[in-house]
């Protein structure tokens, strides 16, 4: 067994695996980088409310503006 191959076989083959793991986690996102809001930039996107079920959401309360959660630190909203 050469010096080579000895190389290959205790240096490459541990290289070629974590870099195929390294790959397998951080390759989709290498590739292509998100369009998401980072910390520090300015917010570009149009503003969205999320609202998971907007059957359940009663019109006529939106339009008035009463409301009876009072929010603050204790969660009751």
């Amino acid at each position: 067994m050469t010096v080579v191959q000895t190389v290959l076989v205790f240096i490459g083959i541990p290289a070629g695996i974590i870099l195929l793991i390294f790959l397998a986690v951080y390759g989709k996102s290498m590739a292509r980088q998100p369009n998401r809001y980072r910390p520090g930039r300015p917010w570009d996107f149009e503003p969205s409310w999320y609202v998971p079920h907007p059957e359940v959401v009663s019109t006529s309360r939106a339009t008035t503006g009463s409301t009876t959660a009072t929010g603050g630190a204790s969660g009751e909203w």
